[in-house]
């Protein structure tokens, strides 16, 4: 344990609160931290943890954040009601609170207590503080650069002591209470459960503040200050009485961008048969009703993701009832970076599924399809799009439109490139049951046998009466392939997903006895059954249920008159991995796969695209090649640190959903 003052260490109870000086490689003992939290209290705390090589940050937590963003190269993993989940799935094993205000951080506190039982409460303590012999320090509390705290203190569960604050000897800080930035206090002053001594207050000898009390700036307190009251002045004094959840940080409430106005007036003049439609509008799933199209493309589905990323959905219209290209995409903010430069911008993704563009009335009309494609790209540009990413429909086929962008569209330098293909594998289910069988390569053939010889039982359930279940697979599933931080869905995402599909989505669950050993969430829509999520419980990986599960998933799908059962492709589309392998055994039937890619403004891509890099770098991570765009793109340990470079090539690839399941 490092000393905080001279030849003397500190005290601490609960957490792990040796700080050694420094970034390193984690060792496999590493607290493995979830952190609660976005705000720039949130960024200090990372940035203490970063620096204790037995800390190892995974992610963080945060009910106001979408699970695209990241804070400081992290990214957000949902919220504090995913933290039992993560744990069950051995993805982090502790958590630290960077929550500012005292009374939410202590309202987060208790409800994390009761929903994850035992999970450890991290202490993060900067180097550069100087703390005395016979310091007790509680779990949960954070101790910042610059502050001192001198001999015989004790410094109770979740307190903050921030940047160059003191706290002299002998004094006591109760739960949840903190000292704001130059706070001084004098000798065996005791400051009570959930106060704040806000910038630059100065607490003489032997006083006593109450609990859920504020001493305001550059207070000077003389004299005792009782419970739940707001003192300011020099001396202070009580001007009013406060109720414990009064805040006291200025508005909680975060600054959630609107995008009715720059979206759509700036170009609704010079384009006026194009139309942004968002998705709470029933206009959204009108034109969709005029095209064959899959439940990836719908509004309540973008809803979905809308309510667990950052970001908001919008269907893109040119034209009319009549003849339109119709293009739905998720726009979202870019956050995370410091350069000036990027404020304000946005980049366009699909959400999680196959969507892309639809068309309807439109073959041969290669002339309106070039006024659609010019009238989407200005529709980008004035809503301050750096670069567009979609995904094409690989039974829809899509994609058939994109030539007349890529080859017929007048040179435009901020269109960098169109499509990368790959391919995806689907079951035809308008062949006979022993055609499809017989379609099956040899070696699954025999595995099924075995699998049926075992007794295992596959049932359908189209109430999802086993959600809570497959959600604690699925997070072991990923866990164990160590996949991307992108597929670690939030509780919300299942459970909204089940709401919006309805009658569409069910699960389907494979049993040995009383005990679940794979499931799948299918989504059947207008012929077409996607297998969307698939787990396997660890126990039982050697057997490979999900074999049977899909076998059983494409009997049930054919019944109910289904044209193809749509397995997903590899990873990143690839087809030499052992993810398309697998489902190649299934069926000879594979689907040109496609993505969109371009760049609307190359001076801002190119200044975030080398930010990241220099994130990555700071970190001692590299950023994958080849990932669009690159300043999303994953960190991931440089060459010379890999352990199982296969395995973390999983995560550098473009988030498709074929890397979400796997056994």
């Amino acid at each position: 344990m490092n000393s905080y003052s001279i030849g003397h260490a500190p005290h601490i109870n609960g957490g792990n609160g040796h700080t050694l000086s420094g970034l390193g490689e984690h060792p496999a003992s590493a607290c493995r931290i979830a952190v609660i939290g976005c705000s720039a209290h949130a960024r200090v705390v990372v940035d203490i943890l970063e620096q204790n090589p037995e800390y190892h940050v995974v992610g963080l937590l945060d009910s106001h954040r979408g699970v695209t963003e990241e804070v400081l190269g992290y990214r957000v993993l949902g919220s504090d009601e995913d933290l039992p989940a993560l744990v069950d799935a051995r993805i982090c094993d502790s958590v630290f609170v960077a929550i500012g205000d005292n009374w939410v951080r202590g309202q987060v506190v208790e409800r994390i207590k009761r929903s994850t039982p035992g999970v450890r409460f991290i202490t993060a303590i900067h180097p550069f503080s100087q703390i005395s012999k016979n310091v007790v320090i509680g779990e949960g509390t954070v101790i910042m650069p610059g502050v001192v705290v001198n001999t015989g203190c004790r410094i109770a569960e979740f307190c903050i002591l921030n940047t160059s604050s003191s706290l002299d000897h002998d004094s006591v800080m109760e739960p949840f209470s903190s000292l704001a930035p130059r706070a001084v206090t004098g000798g065996t002053v005791t400051i009570g459960t959930y106060t704040a001594v806000a910038i630059g207050a100065v607490v003489s000898h032997a006083i006593r503040i109450g609990k859920h009390t504020v001493v305001g700036a550059g207070a000077t307190v003389v004299r005792d200050i009782p419970d739940g009251v707001v003192a300011y002045g020099t001396p202070a004094k009580v001007i009013r009485r406060r109720n414990p959840q009064d805040p006291y940080l200025g508005d909680r409430g975060r600054s959630v961008p609107t995008h009715a106005s720059p979206e759509a007036p700036a170009f609704l003049d010079s384009v006026k048969l194009l139309r942004l439609i968002p998705s709470a509008d029933a206009e959204w799933n009108m034109y969709l009703s005029r095209v064959p199209h899959d439940f990836f493309h719908r509004a309540e589905f973008h809803r979905v993701t809308e309510n667990c990323a950052n970001g908001k959905a919008w269907l893109a219209v040119y034209g009319n009832s009549d003849k339109f290209v119709a293009w739905p995409y998720l726009l979202q903010e870019i956050v995370g970076f410091e350069h000036q430069a990027t404020a304000n911008l946005r980049d366009i993704t699909s959400i999680y599924g196959y969507t892309g563009p639809l068309a309807f009335g439109c073959n041969g009309d290669e002339a309106f399809l070039l006024s659609a494609w010019n009238a989407m790209l200005d529709a980008w540009a004035s809503q301050y799009v750096v670069s567009a990413f979609t995904r094409f429909h690989p039974v829809l086929a899509n994609h058939g439109w994109v030539p007349y962008l890529r080859n017929d569209a007048p040179p435009r330098n901020f269109v960098q490139e169109s499509v990368a293909e790959g391919k995806t594998v689907g079951i035809d289910l308008q062949r006979s049951p022993q055609e499809i069988w017989h379609g099956y390569k040899r070696q699954l053939r025999q595995a099924l046998r075995r699998l049926f010889d075992l007794g295992i039982s596959v049932t359908v359930d189209p109430d999802w009466r086993d959600l809570d279940q497959f959600v604690r697979i699925y997070y072991g599933t990923m866990k164990r392939n160590r996949a991307g931080s992108s597929y670690l869905f939030p509780s919300q995402y299942f459970r909204e997903l089940k709401e919006s599909l309805g009658e569409h989505g069910s699960m389907i669950v494979a049993r040995s006895g009383d005990d679940i050993v794979s499931a799948a969430l299918l989504i059947e829509y207008a012929g077409i059954v996607t297998v969307h999520l698939l787990a396997t419980d660890p126990r039982f990986v050697e057997l490979s249920p999900s074999k049977l599960l899909l076998h059983e998933a494409q009997a049930w799908a054919r019944a109910r008159g289904n044209r193809v059962l749509h397995l997903g492709g590899g990873r990143g589309s690839r087809t030499d991995d052992s993810l398309f392998r697998f489902k190649s055994l299934f069926s000879d039937s594979a689907y040109p796969f496609y993505t969109g890619r371009w760049i609307l403004n190359r001076e801002a891509y190119d200044t975030l695209a080398n930010e990241r890099r220099t994130q990555a770098e700071r970190l001692r991570f590299t950023v994958a090649d080849g990932y669009f765009p690159a300043y999303r793109a994953p960190l991931c340990r440089a060459a010379a640190d890999r352990t199982d470079t296969s395995a973390d090539s999983a995560q550098t690839e473009i988030p498709l959903r074929s890397a979400a399941w796997q056994e």
